[in-house]
């Protein structure tokens, strides 16, 4: 019997311009009314999870968010934070430097945005990209990201750093001590070792004490996979990873701009 159902956000729940229908939102809704409790774990950072947060009634009714590839959870149950692990400056700053001799592009989140190392010809592209209609959130993220020269970090801790290039495979190598989620075949986010969604469900299991073969996950990526093979009730979407794919027990036969999830739940519920 599934008792919580959780949701990865790109690439799963949201179509590729960042949107959820209306018909999965009211879905969703349905089963926080009949007891479900339900939650979002994503690699996204909590500060941009508002908008869904208010969309799913995830504060009404109760669920949670597990944001930063499940770093950090808020539980609307009670109001309690969890983290786990965060990098510190001096090791950031250490990574960040080893993957510019592997002519990997890093970033980061501070300050409510991204900040991007050592690319300053991308101001360029920034310019050229601001002539551009807002209308792609990637777009909009390049608009808003600052972009450095050399690697310049604000805080003191950091949830996850970010890296982009062809010689991915060769650089992560070098860290066997820290935990890799790719993003496509050219992108990886680094955190530390404790950090991941399967955590932190099991984390929230705990709490609710309840089994985490009651959890029905949905995702598409390498930061789901964990998750997926784990739960009682894994679904890969159709357009996922073969990763994803390969552990999830169910893949929706429908990709997520053709509202796989919520296909998948009206076949699975009825």
């Amino acid at each position: 019997m599934v008792k919580i159902i959780v949701f990865d956000l790109d690439g799963t729940l949201y179509d590729s311009h960042k949107h959820i229908d209306n018909d999965t939102i009211h879905k969703i809704i349905e089963l926080e009314q009949k007891g479900i409790v339900v939650g979002i774990v994503t690699g996204r950072f909590y500060e941009e999870l508002g908008e869904v947060i208010k969309k799913l009634k995830l504060r009404e009714y109760k669920g949670f968010v597990a944001s930063s590839n499940g770093l950090e959870i808020h539980d609307f149950l009670d109001g309690e934070t969890k983290s786990f692990t965060r990098l510190s400056k001096d090791e950031v700053r250490e990574i960040a430097k080893e993957a510019k001799k592997h002519h990997l592009i890093s970033y980061v989140w501070q300050n409510g945005g991204y900040t991007m190392f050592d690319v300053s010809v991308m101001n360029i592209v920034k310019k050229i990209f601001s002539l551009v209609p807002l209308n792609s959130h990637y777009i909009k993220s390049l608009q808003k990201t600052k972009f450095e020269k050399d690697v310049v970090l604000n805080n003191s801790f950091y949830d996850k750093v970010c890296f982009v290039g062809f010689q991915i495979k060769k650089f992560k190598k070098q860290y066997p001590e820290y935990r890799f989620y790719d993003v496509g075949k050219l992108g990886t986010e680094l955190c530390k070792r404790d950090v991941g969604k399967l955590e932190a469900i099991r984390y929230i299991c705990q709490k609710k004490h309840v089994s985490i073969s009651s959890v029905m996950a949905f995702g598409d990526n390498g930061n789901d996979v964990d998750l997926l093979a784990s739960c009682g009730y894994g679904v890969a979407m159709k357009n996922g990873s073969a990763q994803a794919k390969k552990v999830a027990k169910y893949i929706s036969d429908y990709t997520n701009n053709e509202s796989g999830v919520l296909q998948f739940m009206n076949s699975f519920f009825e």
